[in-house]
Order: structure tokens, then C-alpha cells, then sequence
């Protein structure tokens, strides 16, 4: 069993964001606020040791380096936190997620975070990150064969959590609630914040279908429900939830019609949250979904109540831009603005 270190020991003058897959490397380099340099590296018919020693060729500096995993290689489990002092609280939550994952527990790395801030009389809430030792093993040698030594394994939903909450700031809304939607490959990520916490995330399928300009009546009629009477049972209410699926239950519109779920989806999550937290309103819906983004923004303004805005991470920083002809990966971007103070 390996640890995993969510906490920089090595701070420098400037912060490398990395992710490492079996076919791509992804960079970026910056100086606080400043990119300083960034790219994409691809394996091609090179061995991993071949693929390795042509990245170290890049010169990337070796440390503060901050490696964001993607959504497959890590879980992110919520559970009630053990009650147990702090020292044995890795060992209890390790304990609590046996039946939640396939893997037999002892081949996982795992770190614990609080969910967001309880409210008085509410129970405590644990994040569970949970990812395999064996692939965490296989790119640390990987990374060593690079030249790069990983100051912190990070991980999507916190990268998508620091944007958010720096918009916030950048806007001058540091205690408003907002929630973000992220395409990340075949999936979407929706995480809600709230004045530096990460406080709701789920794992929704995207599809050539996620996005259709043309939504249905009966699309547009089960959102409006969604809207006066809500979609989760009652027994849900004032719990806080993350979920990697959608649930069979409610209003759906036929299987046969050509109209996107994932709106309907991202509803129903919102509607979770306003039940569940009357008292902290959603101020606002940031989307980014590349080049579709237009087009998934005027969907979902469609069929929510509140403001849809795209998501311009680019503008945290100088030198970044999503009209490069390879952007650089918001998550990347996320990885850079991590601040120790909010690991657990």
C-alpha cells in the first residue's frame, strides 16, 4: 500500500501541472498567475520508456509538480465520518468503503477531505479518494523515467473547485454558491462550490446526443416539473449526495426521442441541491464543453432557472487562451491555483 501526498512539501517559484495517460502528456508551467510555457506530448509507437526519456527531453523542472488524475483513475466516494481521532480516520474511511468499490480496499491509495462545511445538528460529511495502487505505482516510475518527482497527486473534482472558486473571487462573489459543468471526454463533470469548499459533485455520461438545439416539449415539460414540485424522493432532502449516474425514477421523456438526458440530469442535480440546501441559493452555472459550448449553454439556459455563463478559466491567468490551437486542460489550469490550506 502506498500513501498518497495531497500535501506539498516542496514549494518553488513556480508550479508544474501535469497529467500523465498512456497515450498523451500533458504540461503546464507557470510563474503564480503567468503561464510560462505548456504543450502535449503523445506517445505514438515509442515503448513507455522511449515516451519517458523523449519527455525529459522537454526540460520540465522537477519540482512543486502537481499530477491532476482523470476521472478513471480515481473514485471520489462520500461517507459519514467515522468517529474516531484524527490519526485513525484514513484507517476508518478505508474500513467504510469496502462495499463501495470493486477493488479489494488494501490495493487502494486513499485521502480524505471534509464535504464541505455542516450545518449545525447536520451529520459530517467525508470525500473518499480512492485510486489504485497499481496505477498509481506505474506512473510514478513512468514519471521518474521523465525526470519529474510528484510533489501532490491531485485530483479532477478539486481542480474544478479551485476555478470556481477563483472565478468567484475574480468576479467579486467570493460567498456565492456556483456550480460548474465540465466536459471531460466521454463524461461530464458537475461540482458545486461554496466560498472555498467543494460541497456536491457528480459523474454524468456525455453522448452525441448530449446536446440537441432542438429540445423536445416533453424535454422542456419534465424540466418545468423539475422546476415547481422537484424530481428526488423526499427521503433525500437535507442529505448532501454525489452520484456517478443517472437514476431511473420520475419524468423522462421517451427513449426513442432525439433530445439530451443530460439537461434533465444536470436539473435534477440542482434540484438536489436547492432541497437540500434552502438556504444557500445557486447563484450561477458555468458550462464547458469545447467547441460545443455554445451550443450546450443555450440548451441548458432552455431548461434551468438560473444564469448559464461559460466557464473562462483562461481568464485566471496570462498567456492562456482557449483559441490556442491545443488549449491547455482546465484541469491543469486547476492544478496550478491549488492551495495547500484547503487539502485535508
Amino acid at each position: 500500500m502506498i500513501s498518497w501526498p495531497w500535501k506539498s512539501k516542496n514549494a518553488s517559484a513556480t508550479r508544474l501541472a501535469i497529467s500523465v495517460g498512456d497515450e498523451e502528456f500533458h504540461f503546464v508551467q507557470a510563474a503564480g498567475r503567468q503561464i510560462l510555457r505548456s504543450g502535449t506530448a503523445r506517445r505514438g509507437r515509442d515503448t513507455p520508456q522511449q515516451f519517458a526519456r523523449r519527455v525529459r527531453l522537454i526540460g520540465l523542472p522537477d519540482t512543486d509538480v502537481v499530477n491532476v488524475l482523470g476521472l478513471a483513475e480515481c473514485q471520489l466516494l462520500q461517507i459519514d465520518a467515522p468517529a474516531v481521532p484524527d490519526n485513525e480516520l484514513k484507517a476508518a474511511a478505508r474500513w467504510r468503503i469496502k462495499d463501495m468499490v470493486e477493488t479489494p480496499v488494501d490495493e487502494l491509495a486513499i485521502d480524505v477531505l471534509e464535504v464541505g462545511a455542516p450545518r449545525p445538528g447536520q451529520r459530517h460529511q467525508l470525500y473518499v479518494a480512492a485510486a489504485q495502487n497499481s496505477r498509481m505505482l506505474q506512473v510514478g516510475e513512468w514519471m521518474s523515467g521523465a525526470g519529474l518527482r510528484p510533489t501532490v497527486f491531485d485530483i479532477a473534482e478539486l481542480a474544478q473547485r479551485n476555478l470556481q472558486c477563483a472565478l468567484s473571487e475574480q468576479q467579486g462573489r467570493p460567498g456565492e454558491v456556483s456550480a460548474a459543468l465540465v466536459r471531460h471526454g466521454a463524461q461530464c463533470l458537475l461540482t458545486i462550490c461554496a466560498q472555498g469548499e467543494l460541497f456536491y459533485c457528480r459523474r454524468l455520461e456525455w453522448s452525441v446526443k448530449s446536446i440537441d438545439t432542438t429540445p423536445s416539449l416533453a424535454l422542456l415539460a419534465a424540466a418545468a416539473v423539475s422546476k415547481t414540485r422537484g424530481l428526488m424522493s423526499a427521503e433525500l432532502e437535507g442529505v448532501d449526495m454525489i452520484d456517478y449516474g443517472a437514476e431511473e425514477e420520475d419524468v423522462r421523456p421517451a427513449a426513442t426521442e432525439s433530445v439530451s438526458r443530460l439537461a434533465l440530469e444536470v436539473q435534477r442535480s440542482l434540484d438536489t441541491w436547492e432541497r437540500s440546501w434552502p438556504d444557500r441559493p445557486l447563484d450561477r452555472l458555468w458550462v464547458d464543453a469545447g467547441s460545443q459550448t455554445a451550443d450546450f449553454r443555450a440548451l441548458l439556459e432552455r431548461t434551468l432557472s438560473l444564469p448559464v455563463e461559460p466557464l473562462d478559466a483562461w481568464g485566471l491567468f496570462e498567456g492562456a487562451s482557449a483559441a490556442d490551437d491545443e488549449p491547455i486542460p482546465l484541469t491543469l489550469l486547476g492544478g496550478l491555483l491549488r492551495q495547500e490550506a484547503r487539502a485535508a
